[in-house]
Parts: structure tokens; C-alpha cells; sequence
């Protein structure tokens, strides 16, 4: 009596498979949005941790003496590779084999996350690395860096090390 159209029962497999394609796509694009933005935001993490040193950097190179020492507390995520500080990057996003201190790059500094997107950036700062004829090359994890003011060869520079 309540079942007249006996062809709806035969259409039931049917709407739930297209409902089950439905959902899963749906599920499948918030998975894929949620993994895209978590990567970004370790991205932008990375972006201000550097952002802190480069202040600091710029205030020293600016205003300190030679000497002078400041210690930055930072936190680098796994998903970075790394970053250097007085290098222009390869071009194929490697990691620097001859880390030795170029004065035509040494305004220079840029970070490879591990996904292969990299960044490059340009400041009037010089950077050197803790005995002035290196770059200064750091990696992902939690320490305090060191900032120090020394001259080389006449020349202001921030050396950078752990």
C-alpha cells in the first residue's frame, strides 16, 4: 500500500553510489586544502623567524659597534631545508658545497623549504658566517643564533652563527 512505484527501489544503489563519489571528491579537495595550507603556514613561519634576525641584523649593521654581540632565540620547522645568509641561491635549490664568502653576494640571503619552493632575498646588510670568510648556512631546528658586528677588510659586516 505505501510502496506503489516499485522502479524507485531499483534507483536506490544508484543515488547512493553517486553519494558516496560525492562525498569522497569533497573529502579528497578538504584534505588536499588543508595539506596546502599547513605547508603555507610553515612557510610564513619560516618567513618571520627570518624576519627577526634580518631586524636585528639591520639595527646592528645601523647603529652597534664593533663587537657586538645579540643572541636571537628561533624555531625553524622540518619542512625547511635551509637558509644562507651572504649567498645567492643555485639553481637548482641545492644546498651550497663551497660555502666561501663572496663580497659581491654577501648582501644576500634566501631559504629552501623541502618541497623545493625557495625564496631569495636583498638588504643592504653584509653577512658572513662566525670566522669571516664563510657564509653563514643554517638548518631547521629550535637554538639560540648569534649576532655579531665585526669589520672585514674595512667593511661592516653581521656574522651569523650557532
Amino acid at each position: 500500500m505505501f510502496i506503489t512505484n516499485k522502479s524507485a527501489i531499483l534507483g536506490l544503489p544508484v543515488y547512493l553510489i553517486v553519494a558516496i563519489i560525492t562525498a569522497s571528491g569533497v573529502i579528497t579537495i578538504l584534505l588536499i586544502s588543508s595539506y596546502h595550507i599547513s605547508m603555507e603556514s610553515q612557510y610564513y613561519e619560516v618567513e618571520n623567524e627570518i624576519q627577526k634576525i634580518i631586524n636585528e641584523a639591520e639595527n646592528m649593521f645601523e647603529y652597534s659597534d664593533d663587537g657586538t654581540l645579540v643572541t636571537i632565540h628561533v624555531e625553524f620547522p622540518n619542512s625547511l631545508k635551509f637558509i644562507v645568509f651572504g649567498d645567492i641561491p643555485k639553481l637548482d635549490n641545492s644546498e651550497p658545497e663551497n660555502l666561501t664568502l663572496s663580497e659581491n653576494t654577501s648582501n644576500n640571503y634566501y631559504f629552501v623549504m623541502r618541497d623545493g619552493t625557495s625564496k631569495t632575498f636583498h638588504t643592504y646588510v653584509r653577512f658572513s658566517g662566525k670566522n669571516n670568510t664563510l657564509i653563514s648556512l643554517l638548518r631547521p631546528g629550535i637554538y639560540d643564533i648569534y649576532l655579531e658586528q665585526s669589520y672585514i677588510r674595512g667593511k661592516s659586516y653581521v656574522k651569523i652563527y650557532r
